[in-house]
């Protein structure tokens, strides 16, 4: 809009303005040039020529550019001359049609209106002084009143002109706004989909075809995508990550910020070692391939029931497997879980043992021990190889509990034992001097749980 002002203003209000200004200086030119030469003076004043005036108005249309609608004569006493006085009747009808059938009727009065000098529509009034000479004392006035029919029109059609260029601009302002804007929403409303998936988890997803720009769209759309690569291989690390580690480890190790801040704490954990019995002896039979298969499927079982019940599955030593609750996070019942685990495990265990029968395949059983305390966990290592894992004296006594126990049993501390007797059927087991203990130690072999019993019956 502001554009459009200014080319009106210098296309049509200037250049209006300009003709109106020639038009008045040819008019004073014209009238200085063919009045003097009518004017008599006298002794008793100047009289004018009535017949030079009316025919300045008559024949003004020949100049080009004026058109004289009147001519009034003013005497040095400022009084009109009404006789001197010129009306062009035709051009004051197309001014104003009432004055000019005023003028028809009553020729005195309608001069006497145009004296007045109210402003006409179509007439721009143009007063003269008129002098006998250069220098000379002013012996009257002469008002010329010009038409502007003709200027105004071409003003009216300019500014018509104008008024639909402003609007075929705005127009165009808003239809190209209209596509700009949806050329920059529609992506950036696709990405934002995008970016409501990923928020879900989907880290497959790109960034849509009509975002790949070559513009701050395109770029943006780029960034998206080498996110979302970054993320899908943090994803693929977590979950590599997980298998090989217990999956609260690798939480807690992909949430630090330092990659060695998991320095060593003392917690209260439950540890369970369970071990494959006769493993030597059946590994000799088997090929390597069938030896890590029998191993992944009982194993699958201990996972999946360590897992169930809260509990981290810290490492497999071999044919043995260390399980513990407790740390990283904390366990409030790392006992009670530990112990339904592992009858969980032994009843999975002899399921699965029957099922391999059946398949003509080899069988395993575990021989598993429980024991709780305090322990220490954290990163052990060095800075270039490290394990998070926990150890003391609580961890090694059920690493001797474990070889204790034969296959198909649980045996499980004195301490333990304290903490599940209302949940599980056990038995005292003759104590039993272990390695690094000075005294025997108490054993219980856990039968079964109180609830499953109770479910049998």
């Amino acid at each position: 809009m502001l554009a459009t002002g200014l080319l009106a203003l210098f296309t049509v209000i200037l250049p209006w303005r300009a003709k109106l200004k020639a038009q008045e200086r040819t008019a004073t030119a014209l009238v200085k040039t063919a009045l003097p030469l009518g004017i008599d003076l006298r002794a008793d004043g100047a009289h004018f020529d009535a017949t030079r005036v009316h025919a300045l108005v008559a024949n003004s249309g020949r100049v080009q550019g004026i058109e004289v609608v009147y001519a009034l004569l003013w005497d040095d006493k400022g009084h009109l001359d009404s006789a001197a006085s010129s009306v062009n009747a035709q051009l004051l009808q197309h001014v104003s049609e009432a004055l000019a059938q005023l003028y028809v009727r009553d020729r005195p009065r309608a001069l006497e209106l145009l004296a007045l000098g109210r402003k006409q529509p179509g007439i721009r009034r143009l007063p003269i002084k008129l002098a006998a000479g250069e220098g000379q004392a002013t012996i009257g006035r002469l008002d010329l009143g010009l038409s502007t029919i003709a200027i105004d029109a071409e003003l009216q059609r300019s500014l018509m002109r104008d008024g639909v260029v402003l609007l075929l601009t705005l127009l165009l302002a808003i239809v190209g706004a209209l596509w700009m804007a949806q050329r920059i929403a529609q992506p950036l409303t696709d990405l934002s989909l995008a970016m409501g998936r990923v928020r879900e988890g989907d880290f497959e997803v790109i960034a849509p075809l009509e975002a790949r720009t070559n513009d701050e769209i395109g770029d943006l759309s780029r960034a998206f995508d080498e996110m979302t690569l970054g993320l899908k291989d943090r994803e693929r690390l977590r979950g590599t990550l997980g298998r090989y580690v217990s999956g609260d480890v690798a939480e807690r190790i992909l949430s630090e910020e330092d990659d060695l801040s998991l320095r060593g704490e003392v917690r209260h954990v439950a540890v369970l070692f369970l071990d494959v019995r006769g493993f030597t002896t059946i590994s000799e039979k088997l090929t390597p391939t069938e030896v890590v298969a029998l191993l992944n499927e009982y194993f699958d079982v201990v996972v999946d029931r360590v897992t169930a019940h809260g509990g981290t599955v810290n490492k497999f030593i071999g044919d043995a497997a260390m399980c513990i609750w407790g740390a990283p996070k904390p366990a409030p019942e790392a006992e009670r879980a530990a112990v339904l685990c592992a009858l969980e495990i032994q009843a999975r265990g002899a399921q699965l043992s029957s099922d391999r029968v059946r398949r003509g395949l080899t069988t395993v059983g575990f021989g598993i021990g429980i024991n709780a305390g305090e322990a220490v966990a954290g990163n052990l290592g060095a800075a270039r190889r490290l394990e998070y894992t926990v150890i003391g004296d609580a961890v090694n006594l059920a690493q001797r509990l474990e070889s204790q126990a034969r296959a198909g049993e649980v045996l499980v501390s004195q301490p333990v034992y304290d903490k599940v007797a209302r949940d599980v059927e056990a038995v005292p087991r003759d104590p039993v001097k272990l390695k690094g203990k000075t005294h025997p130690v108490q054993l219980w072999e856990v039968k079964r749980s109180k609830a499953a019993r109770t479910e049998a019956a």
